[in-house]
C-alpha cells in the first residue's frame, strides 16, 4: 500500500493533461514531406571571387554567403543583427565592419566560423570605407573620428595613426607595396582646396611622407583608378599617381573625338569609373530623335608610363549604363541591348558576346562580377534583386532574392479542375451560340471530357493507394530540387494550368517585395515560381485578393505601392493582375478604358486601404475604398457607375473605419459629399495622455470562421463569446508602464483597459495577436516577482456569469453592451519577433498562436495552454470535464517547433490559411528566409493516419462483395424452398 499526497496528485493530473494536448512533433523520415524552406541573402552589393568553387557575397539584408559556382547553393551564410558597413577578403580570410554596435570581425572563409571579433570603444565608429585586409590576416580599418587602426592576425591593436588637424573631412584609404595611402579629398566649398596624400608604413604606423596637391575650384568626379587619383577640373581631366606629385591632364574633348556625341562629354554631366589601368568615361543625354534619355560610355586605359591616356572602345547610347567589372588582366562590360538581350564586351580581347535575357522580368543590370575566367563564369545582379550566373553562351543557375524582401503576402485559392474546364467551356457560349447547338452536340462533347479524364485514372490509383504496397513515391514537392525551386522565372514555356487538389492544400502564394516583384509560388511544388511580375520605379507594400476563382471569372489579386518618378516624385500605383498567369487582366465592362485600367498611377496620399465586404457587379471584384488622411478623402476602386451604385446603396450608410494619428486614434464615418464624391466625418477622437505613445495594435482575422457562440463548461452551463467584429487592441506605453486598451472602432469606446509596470519595451519589441474573442500580447517584464517573457491573453464575454447574453439577434457597437474579460499572464520562455494564428475552414478545430523567434524557430503554443480558466489551485470535478490544464508557464519544448530543426532566419510576418481539412491551416512565414508547412493543433481527426491499412480495408471490401455474390443465390432458395414445405 501507498499514499499519493495532495501534490503528487496534482502533479499527476497536470501530466495526464499534457499528453491530452494535441502536439506537432514530426519523425525524421516526415521532415520536408509537406513542408519547405528557402534560405536567402538578399539584394548583392559586392562578390568576391574566393576559390575555384565558390563565390562570397554580402547584401543589403545585412548578410555575407559563401555560394557555390556551380549550382547557386548557399554554402554557409552569417547573418548579422548589426548594419554590414563593408566587407574585405584575402586568402587569409573575410574581415567585416558593421556598426550600431561597432564591430570589427574575421571570419573563417572556408565554413563562416567567427575567429576574432573586435569591438571599438564606445567613443569610436566605423566608416563606409572598405578596409584593408592583407593575406597573413594583419588588417587596417579607417574610422570615423579621421584615425586608421592597425589589427594584427589576431584582432589586436598594432598602431594607431591620426589625420593632421589642418587637412579637410573626407577620407579614402587605399593599400600598395607595403604602405597605406590616406587620401584626403578637397572640401567642394574651400576655395583653395589641396589634396593630401599620406604615406604610411605598413609596419611602424608613421608617416613616411605627405603630399599636397592643389586643386582648382569647381572640380568633380574624384575616382582612383589603380595607383592614380583621377578628377575633373572646367573642361580637363587631371590625374596623378598616389606615390610621387606628377599632374597630368588633358581636354575631356580632346579625349572623345573619336566619339560621335564628343560634345556631350561635359564635365558638368560626365561620370568617372575604373579600376587597375582602365576607366570608363560616361554621360546621360537626351535621345531626341526617340525622346528619352540615354546614357553613353568610353573605355578608356592609361598607358604604361602612366602620362597619357588611350581611348579604346565607344559604347553607344542605351537605356541604361548596366555595369562593369575589373580583374587584374581585364574588364567586361555589360549592358542591355533591348529588352531581351544581354552584351558583354571583354577587353582586352574586342570580345563581344551576346545572351538572351528578358529584362521585364528582372529589370535593369545593377551589379556585375567576372567569378571565373576558365571557364568563363560572371555573376550578374539586376535591380529586381534576381542573380544570375552566365557563361558565354547561357545561364547555368539563378536565384530570385527578391524573396528575401517580402512585405506583403497572400494566399490564393486555386480552381477546381472539374468547374473550371469542363463547366467553363459549356458556359463560355454566347445565347447565340447556346441556342445554335443542338442537345446531341453536347452530350458528344461531354463523353469526350470524360473519356479525356479516364486517362488521368492510373494516376488517381496511384496517389491515392500506392502506400498500401510500400512505393516509395514522394510527394510531388520533392520532385522538385531545392535550386529550382528557388531560381527565378524565365518564361521559357508557358505556365501549367493550376488546380485545387482534393484537400484544398495546393494553393498559389502571391508575394510583393521592396524590389518591384510580383511573384507567385506553387506551396505543392516546394515553392516553385510559377509567374513573376516586375514593375520598374516600384516599391511595393501591400497585396490584396479582389476575387476569388470562380467559374469563367480567374482570381484576382491587386498589387499596392510607392513609385519613384524622376519628373512627379512619389506617387501611388495599383496593378492589376489575373492571379493564375500574372498578366495584366483587362476588364470586359464598357468604361474599363477610364476607370478599370490594369495599372494605374495616382498622385493621392494612399494612408490606408481597405477591402471592403461588397463586390463590383459586372466584374464581382471586392472594392477596395482609400483613405487620404490630408485631405479627409475617401476614394473606391474601381469607380466604376455599377460599383458606385452598389457601394453607395448597400455600404456607405454603415461604413466606418479608425486610424492611427499623431495624438492617438481617430474614427471616422464616411460620408457622399459635393458631386458624389467622399470624404470622411470624424466620429471620434481618442488622444492618448501627454507622454504615452502608441507601440502597436491588432485587427481582426480576415475572412475569419467562428463555429460557436459559445464556450461550453464543465456543468453543461456556456459562457457567451462577445464577438464585436469592430474589436482591436491599443498597446502603449509611457516610461515603463505598457498598457492595453481593447477599443471599438465604431463608436471609439475603450471597452477594457489593463496595465503592466516594469516593462522594458525599449530594447524588446511588444506584439499582439486577435481572434474570435480573445487577444495574446506577448512583452518583456521586469517586475521582480516575474521577471522575463511573458504572454498575456484576454478573452471576452458577454456577461459575467453562466448563460448570460445580449437579447438581441443582431450586434450592434452602439448598443451599450460592455464585455466581461478574463485574463491571464503566463512565463514565457523565448523572445518574439512575430505572431501568427492558425485558421480552419470552418472554425471547429482548436486555433494555435504561432511565434516567429530571434533564434530563427517558429513555435506553436496551443490556445488550450493560452487560457485564462487554467484553474491556479487543484482542478475541480467540473474543470476536470472541461479538460482545463492547471495553470503553469508555456513548456520549453522542442516539440512545440513547426520548424523542428531548421534555421528560419529573420521571420517578420507569418501568415496563415484554411485547407479544405477542417484540421488542417496551411502556415507561410517570410522575412529574410521562407517557410511554408502544415499545422493541425487538434490533430488530423479527419484524415486517416499513416500506418491505417488501406489494402486491407480495401480487401475487406471486395471479400464482404464477393460473399454477398456467393450468399444472395443461396439465401434466396432457402426461402423459396421453405415456402414449398
Amino acid at each position: 500500500m501507498f499514499r499519493i499526497t495532495s501534490c503528487g496528485l496534482y502533479l499527476l493530473l497536470l501530466s495526464i493533461a499534457y499528453l491530452g494536448i494535441p502536439v506537432l512533433a514530426l519523425y525524421e523520415s516526415q521532415a520536408g514531406t509537406f513542408d519547405w524552406h528557402h534560405t536567402w541573402i538578399g539584394h548583392p552589393r559586392e562578390a568576391f571571387d574566393v576559390d575555384d568553387k565558390h563565390v562570397v557575397v554580402y547584401t543589403d539584408r545585412n548578410v555575407f554567403a559563401s555560394i557555390s559556382k556551380e549550382t547557386g547553393a548557399i554554402e554557409w551564410r552569417q547573418v548579422l543583427e548589426n548594419n554590414l558597413a563593408s566587407l574585405k577578403t584575402s586568402d587569409a580570410g573575410i574581415l567585416t565592419m558593421t556598426d550600431k554596435p561597432d564591430h570589427v570581425q574575421f571570419w573563417n572563409k572556408t565554413n563562416g566560423q567567427l575567429i576574432w571579433d573586435f569591438l571599438l570603444p564606445q567613443d569610436k565608429s566605423v566608416g563606409n570605407e572598405t578596409p584593408v585586409l592583407w593575406d597573413n590576416g594583419e588588417s587596417a580599418v579607417l574610422l570615423k573620428n579621421d584615425e586608421v587602426l592597425k589589427l594584427s592576425e589576431k584582432g589586436e591593436v598594432a598602431w594607431k595613426w591620426t589625420k593632421p588637424e589642418k587637412e579637410g573631412k573626407k577620407l579614402k584609404m587605399i593599400e600598395r607595396e607595403g604602405h597605406v595611402y590616406v587620401v584626403v579629398e578637397p572640401e567642394e566649398e574651400a576655395k583653395s582646396p589641396y589634396f593630401f596624400i599620406n604615406i604610411i608604413d605598413r609596419t611602424t604606423g608613421e608617416t613616411e611622407k605627405t603630399l599636397q596637391i592643389h586643386c582648382q575650384s569647381g572640380f568633380s568626379h574624384i575616382t582612383y583608378v589603380g595607383d592614380y587619383i583621377f578628377w575633373i577640373e572646367e573642361n580637363l581631366l587631371k590625374w596623378t599617381p598616389l606615390q610621387v606629385k606628377d599632374i597630368q591632364s588633358v581636354v575631356i574633348q580632346d579625349l572623345m573625338n573619336p566619339t560621335s556625341i564628343a560634345d556631350e562629354f561635359i564635365s558638368s554631366q560626365i561620370s568617372l569609373l575604373g579600376k587597375h589601368n582602365s576607366i570608363f568615361v560616361t554621360v546621360e543625354y537626351d535621345d531626341e530623335e526617340h525622346e528619352t534619355r540615354r546614357v553613353a560610355s568610353a573605355l578608356i586605359n592609361i598607358e604604361k608610363d602612366g602620362k597619357s591616356l588611350l581611348f579604346k572602345k565607344f559604347f553607344s547610347g542605351q537605356p541604361d549604363f548596366g555595369a562593369v567589372d575589373f580583374t587584374e588582366t581585364s574588364t567586361v562590360r555589360v549592358y542591355r541591348a533591348g529588352q531581351s538581350e544581354l552584351v558583354l564586351y571583354l577587353s582586352p580581347e574586342g570580345k563581344e558576346i551576346k545572351i538572351e535575357h528578358d529584362f521585364e522580368l528582372s529589370g535593369d543590370i545593377d551589379y556585375v562580377k567576372i567569378i571565373g575566367s576558365n571557364p568563363f563564369r560572371l555573376l550578374v545582379v539586376t535591380k529586381g534583386s534576381s542573380v544570375f550566373c552566365y557563361n558565354e553562351n547561357y545561364i547555368l543557375w539563378s536565384r530570385e532574392e527578391s524573396l528575401a524582401s517580402i512585405t506583403a503576402s497572400e494566399f490564393l485559392e486555386l480552381p477546381e479542375q472539374k468547374m473550371w474546364t469542363q463547366m467553363a467551356d459549356e458556359l463560355d457560349e454566347t445565347v447565340d451560340q447556346q441556342a445554335a447547338e443542338n442537345p446531341l452536340s453536347r452530350y458528344v462533347r461531354r463523353l469526350k471530357s470524360h473519356v479525356q479524364d479516364l486517362g488521368q485514372l492510373p494516376g488517381w490509383f496511384v496517389s491515392h493507394f500506392a502506400g498500401m504496397y510500400g512505393s516509395t513515391i514522394q510527394p510531388d514537392n520533392l520532385l522538385i530540387s531545392a535550386s529550382e525551386a528557388q531560381s527565378c522565372w524565365l518564361n521559357l514555356t508557358d505556365p501549367e494550368a493550376l488546380y485545387r487538389d482534393n484537400f484544398g492544400l495546393r494553393k498559389l502564394l502571391i508575394s510583393v517585395t521592396k524590389s518591384g516583384k510580383i511573384i507567385a509560388q506553387d506551396t505543392s511544388q516546394r515553392g516553385k515560381i510559377v509567374w513573376s511580375r516586375y514593375a520598374p520605379s516600384y516599391s511595393f507594400k501591400e497585396i490584396h485578393v479582389v476575387r476569388s476563382a470562380t467559374v469563367k471569372l480567374p482570381p484576382i489579386v491587386v498589387a499596392i505601392g510607392s513609385v519613384s518618378d524622376p519628373v512627379e516624385g512619389e506617387a501611388t500605383g495599383f496593378i492589376r493582375l489575373n492571379a493564375l498567369t500574372g498578366d495584366n487582366y483587362v476588364s470586359s465592362i464598357p468604361e474599363a478604358e477610364d476607370f478599370f485600367e490594369p495599372v494605374v498611377t495616382t498622385t493621392i496620399s494612399v494612408d490606408k486601404v481597405m477591402r471592403l465586404p461588397i463586390e463590383e457587379p459586372e466584374e464581382r471584384t471586392h472594392l477596395l475604398a482609400i483613405y487620404e488622411a490630408g485631405t479627409g478623402r475617401v476614394y473606391i476602386y474601381p469607380d466604376t457607375t455599377a460599383a458606385r451604385e452598389r457601394f453607395t446603396a448597400e455600404f456607405l450608410p454603415t461604413f466606418y473605419f479608425s486610424a492611427k494619428t499623431n495624438k492617438g486614434v481617430q474614427g471616422f464615418k464616411v460620408v457622399e459629399g459635393y458631386r458624389g464624391s467622399l470624404k470622411v466625418l470624424p466620429v471620434w477622437n481618442f488622444i492618448l495622455p501627454k507622454g504615452e505613445e502608441i507601440l502597436t495594435s491588432s485587427k481582426p482575422q480576415p475572412n475569419e470562421k467562428v463555429a460557436s457562440l459559445g464556450r461550453a463548461l464543465g456543468n453543461r452551463n456556456v459562457l457567451y463569446k462577445y464577438l464585436n467584429p469592430h474589436l482591436f487592441s491599443l498597446v502603449t506605453k509611457k516610461g515603463s508602464t505598457l498598457k492595453v486598451r481593447v477599443m471599438d472602432s465604431v463608436k471609439g469606446s475603450v471597452l477594457y483597459e489593463t496595465t503592466h509596470d516594469d516593462v522594458d519595451t525599449d530594447t524588446n519589441q511588444v506584439h499582439v495577436i486577435q481572434a474570435e474573442n480573445w487577444f495574446v500580447y506577448h512583452f518583456w517584464s521586469n517586475d521582480s516577482r516575474a521577471k522575463g517573457y511573458q504572454t498575456a491573453v484576454l478573452e471576452l464575454f458577454e456577461g459575467k456569469h453562466e448563460n448570460e447574453r445580449v437579447e438581441s439577434s443582431n450586434f450592434s457597437s452602439f448598443d451599450n453592451v460592455q464585455p466581461h474579460v478574463q485574463s491571464a499572464v503566463f512565463a514565457f520562455p523565448y523572445p518574439v519577433n512575430s505572431m501568427g494564428v492558425t485558421t480552419t475552414k470552418n472554425g471547429i478545430s482548436t486555433k494555435a498562436v504561432l511565434f516567429g523567434l530571434p533564434s530563427h524557430q517558429i513555435v506553436s503554443v496551443n490556445k488550450r495552454l493560452l487560457d485564462p480558466r487554467r484553474p491556479r489551485d487543484k482542478p475541480t470535478k467540473e474543470e476536470m470535464e472541461e479538460m482545463l490544464i492547471p495553470y503553469a508557464p508555456i513548456p520549453d519544448e522542442r516539440r512545440l517547433f513547426l520548424t523542428y530543426d531548421l534555421d528560419v532566419a529573420g521571420i517578420q510576418s507569418i501568415i496563415t490559411s484554411p485547407s479544405l481539412l477542417e484540421s488542417t491551416s496551411l502556415v507561410f512565414a517570410y522575412g529574410l528566409d521562407t517557410f511554408y508547412t502544415r499545422s493541425s493543433p487538434s490533430r488530423q481527426f479527419d484524415v486517416l493516419s499513416e500506418d491505417f491499412s488501406k489494402i486491407q480495408l480495401l480487401l475487406t471490401m471486395i471479400g464482404l462483395g464477393v460473399a454477398i455474390l456467393v450468399s444472395g443465390p443461396m439465401v434466396r432458395r432457402k426461402r423459396v424452398n421453405a415456402l414449398w414445405k
